[in-house]
C-alpha cells in the first residue's frame, strides 16, 4: 500500500540503505586473548621481565627527547602501560587508549598512583574518534601499528593527525621489511594459512614518509634503530604543520 501511494503521488521509490561497513579484523579479541594468556610476551616477544622494563624505558626516552616540558601526550596502544610508567613524570597529561578491555585492567594495575595518566579502552575500529580535535601537543605509538590493517593503521594516522595540535608531533615506529630480521619474519609468515588480525606488518622507509605525508604530516626526522638489530626499526618524529600566520 505504501509503495502504491508513494507511485500515486509521485514520489521516488525509497532507496535501500547502503550496507553497513564491514567490521574488519577483530582486533579486540585477538588482542583480549593476548593480554589473559601472557600480555608482556605477547608485546615484546621473548622479552625477559628486565628487557620488558628496558624498552619501556627506552622508548620514554625516545618521547622525552621531543618534549620541552607541559605537554598533553597521547599513547596509541598502550598495552599494560610499559612506557607510561617512565614518561608521565615529564609530562602534565599522559592519555592511554587500547583496543583491549584486558590490556587497559593490568595499565590501571600497574600505574596505579600515578594521577596525571588517563586510560581509555577503544572500540575494534573507534581509532581516536571520542578524542577532541587539536587537544595533544604529542601522539606517539610503538609496537602497534604494525600489528594492524595497513589501511587500519593509516586512519589512525589519520586521527592523529586531527587530535594534534597544530606543530604537534608525531613520534612512532614500524619495523623495517628491509632489515634481515623483519625479511626472515616476513618469508616465515607468508606460509601460515591461519593468520592472526594481529601479525606483524612490516614497511619501508619510503612506503612511511609516503604515507605520513599524504595524512597531513611533514617529517621532521627518520632513523633507524632497535633494541637488539639497530636496523630492524624505522623510528620518525612527523610534524603537523602550524598554522599559517
Amino acid at each position: 500500500m505504501r509503495t502504491l501511494l508513494r507511485r500515486l503521488l509521485g514520489i521516488a521509490a525509497e532507496q535501500p540503505a547502503p550496507p553497513p561497513l564491514p567490521a574488519g579484523p577483530n582486533y579486540k579479541a585477538a588482542w583480549d586473548a593476548a593480554a589473559t594468556t601472557g600480555a608482556e610476551d605477547s608485546i615484546l616477544t621473548g622479552a625477559s621481565a628486565d628487557f620488558f622494563e628496558f624498552a619501556g624505558q627506552k622508548d620514554a626516552a625516545i618521547v622525552r627527547r621531543f618534549l620541552h616540558g607541559g605537554e598533553t601526550v597521547l599513547n596509541i596502544g598502550c598495552g599494560v602501560g610499559r612506557v607510561e610508567r617512565y614518561l608521565a613524570p615529564d609530562v602534565r597529561e599522559l592519555w592511554a587508549v587500547d583496543v583491549s578491555g584486558e590490556m587497559i585492567r593490568r595499565a590501571r594495575q600497574r600505574l596505579a598512583g600515578l594521577a596525571n595518566v588517563h586510560l581509555r579502552e577503544v572500540g575494534n575500529r573507534e581509532f581516536l574518534s571520542a578524542l577532541e580535535q587539536e587537544r595533544f601537543d604529542l601522539v606517539f605509538s610503538f609496537l602497534v601499528l604494525q600489528h594492524l590493517e595497513k589501511e587500519d593503521a593509516y586512519l589512525y594516522l589519520r586521527d592523529a593527525f586531527r587530535v594534534l595540535k597544530p606543530g604537534g608531533l608525531l613520534v612512532t615506529q614500524f619495523p623495517n621489511l628491509l632489515s634481515e630480521s623483519y625479511t626472515r619474519a616476513f618469508i616465515g609468515g607468508a606460509a601460515v594459512a591461519d593468520r592472526s588480525p594481529g601479525r606483524m606488518r612490516a614497511s619501508t622507509e619510503a612506503e612511511v614518509r609516503h604515507t605520513l605525508e599524504t595524512c597531513g604530516f611533514d617529517v621532521d626526522e627518520l632513523w633507524l634503530g632497535g633494541h637488539d638489530d639497530p636496523e630492524a626499526e624505522i623510528y620518525v618524529a612527523a610534524r603537523k604543520p602550524p598554522t599559517p600566520g
